[in-house]
């Protein structure tokens, strides 16, 4: 496993949270980014993102994009559907283009909406309708707290009614932790479906920096490691001191490398 610095580290401490990951990560020894936020979470912005002027950033950084962060899953009807499937389809090409490895996003309503799962399903289903059979990039499916995705029995639904393997979870530390889910089970629920892991810390329901909150991500880490999970760790931050980001995303890359055996 290697570490992954999402550019949500960022957020709330610089203007462009993609321009500060490729500036800092760096400096601090990621390799591994992602890119989330409002240059891709939308569907204006997917459809409008500039592939080639973000791979000669990424190149010039010295970094390797791994992942992206996609308008979410679903939708409110199904125009809405159609236009999300469209722009998520469109960032698997981008994911090609950056030399990616998958995607990842969670639903686009909250669970209370009626209808919101089967229309995360549809969504899925028009995807991988639109993109090459031959696609390597895994679409994974996100937990968020309050989220049409949020507990175990929501992606099983799903995996059961979608069994093409390029489809699976993410295991986000943080959003299960809020929403109750017990995480351990979850991972072994999910074993060799699981195609990405969202790294938070938390106290109750806050997000904090990593190894200063209540969550024993060493237990996580090394169940996903019995499951035989080949990916990697993507950290998130989505602390209420943004001030603070540069030193928690340092302080999340020596404290992950010791845990990983990874060399500084």
């Amino acid at each position: 496993m290697n570490i992954i610095c999402a550019s949500i580290c960022y957020r709330g401490y610089a203007e462009d949270e993609v321009a500060a990951t490729l500036e800092y990560a760096p400096q601090i020894g990621y390799r591994l980014m992602e890119i989330h936020g409002p240059l891709i979470w939308s569907v204006d912005a997917a459809l409008a993102f500039d592939i080639d002027n973000m791979k000669a950033k990424v190149d010039a950084s010295g970094m390797k994009c791994a992942g992206l962060y996609p308008p979410g899953w679903g939708g409110q009807d199904n125009a809405d559907v159609d236009a999300r499937a469209n722009a998520i389809a469109r960032c698997v090409e981008i994911a090609e283009r950056l030399g990616a490895t998958h995607l990842t996003t969670s639903g686009a309503q909250r669970r209370t909406e009626s209808g919101a799962l089967d229309r995360v399903t549809a969504c899925v289903r028009e995807v991988l309708e639109r993109i090459p059979a031959e696609s390597e990039i895994k679409l994974t499916l996100e937990p968020h707290h309050g989220n049409v995705l949020e507990q175990a029995a929501d992606f099983q639904t799903i995996l059961d009614a979608i069994p093409d393997e390029r489809v699976g979870v993410c295991i986000d530390t943080g959003h299960f932790h809020t929403s109750g889910v017990d995480t351990l089970a979850a991972i072994r629920q999910f074993g060799s479906r699981i195609y990405a892991v969202h790294l938070k810390d938390h106290i109750g329901a806050v997000s904090v920096g990593i190894g200063r909150g209540e969550l024993n991500l060493k237990q996580m880490i090394e169940t996903l490691q019995t499951t035989g999970y080949q990916g990697n760790l993507t950290l998130e931050l989505e602390v209420e001191d943004p001030e603070n980001l540069p030193r928690y995303t340092e302080e999340a890359y020596l404290y992950l490398s010791g845990m990983l055996g990874l060399g500084l």
